[in-house]
C-alpha cells in the first residue's frame, strides 16, 4: 500500500521530522498513515496531538480522511489561526477574547480610508492592498512617520471597538506563550503535525518553538510557497534544521498526479529559482499525457473563441489565472464560474485538464514583484494538471512583461525575441 518513502515516514520514531513533499506526492495520505500507526501502537495519544493546516479547505479534507479511516475524533484539527483563537479564549486571563470579533475586509478598508483621509493628497490613488503590502514597504517609502502613526491609530481603533485581525491572533498568542499562564497549554499538547509548512511566517515558527512539543512533524514543499502577500516566507521551511538541529529529513519524490510530460513542463519555471531545496521528481504514471502551447497573435486574445476551442478537448477544463481581474474577464467571455479560478484558489486541488493563462494578469511592477515567488505561483498552476496541460502565451512578447519573460521557458522563439530586444536596447 505504501511506497518505501512513505513507509519510512510512517514508521519513524524520530522526535522531529521534516517531510519535503513534492506536488501530487500523497503527503496528506502519508500523514493519515502516520496517525493510524501511532493509534495502533498507542505511542502518542490523539487528545495530546495537534494537527495544524493553513486553510479551512485543508482542515475539512484532513478531518474527512480521518473519519474514513475510523481514526479517533480526539485530535484537534484546525487552521493555525483557529488554534490560536481557541487557545486565547480558553487560557488568556488578561483579555476576554469572547467579546472580540474578526475584522472583515470591507470594514477594514472603510476604517483605513477614514484614518488616511488627511493624507489623501500625498498617497494619491494607490490601492490600500499595495500600500500596506509586506508590512507597509511601499507606504514607508512615501513616509515612514505617517505609516507608524496610521498603524498606531488603527491598533487603538481595533482595541476600542473589540476587533481583531488574523495577524493579531498570532502576535497575541506568541506574547501569551511568554507569560506565566502558558504552562497549562504547553502541558496539554505533546505532539504537533503541521501541513503546508512552507506557508509559515517567522512568528508562527517562533510559536512552534515556544510550545515545547515532544514530537514535531512538519510537511511542506518550498516550491509551493506562494503566500508572500500575507507575510509567509519559505525561509522557516528552508532553515528548519537550523531551528531544530535534531530534525530528520524525509522526502516524498514520487508524483502520483501528473503524467511525465506535464511534470517536466511544470518544473521549467521552478528550476530558475535559487532559493529552494533541490529534489528529484519521479513520475508514477506511464501515460504520455498532452501538452499544448497556445500562442495569441492579438494584443487582446479572443477569450470566447479560445474557450470554445479548448472545450472540445475537455468540457470540464479549468482555467487558472494569476489575478481576480483576469478571472473576471474569462467569466465575461462566457466561462462558467466553476471552471475558472485564481491560482491561489486552486492550490491543493487537481484537475484532468488545465489551461494556465500566462498572457495577461500577472504582476508587472518590477520594483515590488518577487520574481522567485511568481515562478512558484506558476509552478503551482502547472502542477494542478493530471492529463492535459495548455499554456496560453503572447506570440509577440515584451521583455519588460513578467508573463512574457516567463513564456521563455516554453517558447524558444520568445526567448530569442526577448533577448534580441534587450540587446537592441543596449545599443
Amino acid at each position: 500500500m505504501w511506497s518505501e518513502e512513505q513507509s519510512k515516514i510512517i514508521h519513524s520514531t524520530e522526535p522531529v521530522i521534516q517531510v519535503i513533499a513534492g506536488a501530487g506526492s500523497g503527503k496528506t495520505a502519508t500523514m493519515i498513515g502516520l496517525l493510524e500507526r501511532r493509534e495502533k501502537n498507542e505511542t502518542i495519544l490523539p487528545e495530546e496531538t495537534l494537527v495544524v493546516t493553513f486553510t479551512k479547505k485543508a482542515t475539512h479534507e484532513f478531518k474527512e480522511r480521518c473519519q474514513k479511516k475510523s481514526l479517533s475524533n480526539s485530535y484537534h484539527i484546525s487552521t493555525f489561526h483557529s488554534f490560536c483563537y481557541d487557545s486565547l479564549k480558553q487560557f488568556d486571563r488578561n483579555k476576554n477574547w469572547k467579546n472580540y470579533k474578526l475584522l472583515g475586509e470591507s470594514k477594514k478598508w472603510e476604517i483605513t480610508k477614514y484614518l488616511l483621509s488627511p493624507y489623501r493628497d500625498l498617497i494619491g490613488g494607490i490601492p490600500f492592498s499595495i500600500l500596506l503590502k509586506k508590512d507597509g514597504a511601499y507606504f514607508k517609502s512615501i513616509s515612514e512617520e505617517i505609516y507608524v502613526s496610521f498603524r498606531s491609530s488603527f491598533h487603538h481603533w481595533k482595541e476600542k471597538n473589540h476587533y481583531f485581525e488574523f495577524d493579531d491572533l498570532i502576535q497575541n498568542f506568541l506574547e501569551f506563550l511568554h507569560s506565566n499562564h502558558s504552562s497549562l497549554i504547553k502541558k496539554k499538547w505533546k505532539s504537533l503535525i503541521i501541513d503546508e509548512f512552507q506557508d509559515t511566517d517567522e512568528i508562527q515558527l517562533e510559536i512552534i518553538k515556544q510550545m515545547e512539543f515532544d514530537r514535531i512533524t512538519v510537511v511542506g514543499d518550498d516550491w509551493q510557497a506562494i503566500y508572500g502577500f500575507r507575510g509567509a516566507t519559505p525561509k522557516p521551511f528552508l532553515e528548519f534544521p537550523i531551528h531544530f538541529p535534531n530534525a530528520v529529513q524525509f522526502k516524498l519524490s514520487t508524483n502520483y498526479r501528473s503524467t511525465h510530460k506535464i511534470i517536466q513542463k511544470s518544473l521549467l519555471p521552478i528550476h530558475q529559482n535559487k532559493e529552494k531545496i533541490p529534489k528529484q521528481t519521479i513520475s508514477h504514471r506511464h501515460e504520455k499525457g498532452f501538452f499544448h502551447l497556445e500562442r495569441s497573435f492579438k494584443k487582446e486574445p479572443q477569450l470566447k473563441s479560445l474557450w470554445k476551442q479548448f472545450q472540445s478537448l475537455d468540457p470540464n477544463l479549468v482555467i487558472l489565472t494569476r489575478s481576480n481581474f483576469r478571472k473576471a474577464e474569462w467569466i465575461q467571455a462566457g466561462v462558467p464560474l466553476s471552471q475558472v479560478m485564481t491560482i491561489h484558489s486552486a492550490k491543493g486541488l487537481e484537475f484532468k485538464t488545465v489551461l494556465v493563462d500566462l498572457s495577461k494578469g500577472w504582476s508587472e511592477d518590477q520594483n515590488l514583484v518577487d520574481t522567485e515567488e511568481e515562478r512558484r505561483i506558476l509552478y503551482v498552476a502547472l502542477s494542478r494538471a493530471k492529463d492535459n496541460l495548455i499554456v496560453l502565451i503572447n506570440a509577440t512578447s515584451d521583455p519588460k512583461s513578467l508573463c512574457d519573460r516567463f513564456s521563455e521557458d516554453f517558447s524558444v522563439w520568445n526567448r530569442f525575441r526577448n533577448r534580441t530586444l534587450r540587446w537592441t536596447r543596449l545599443w
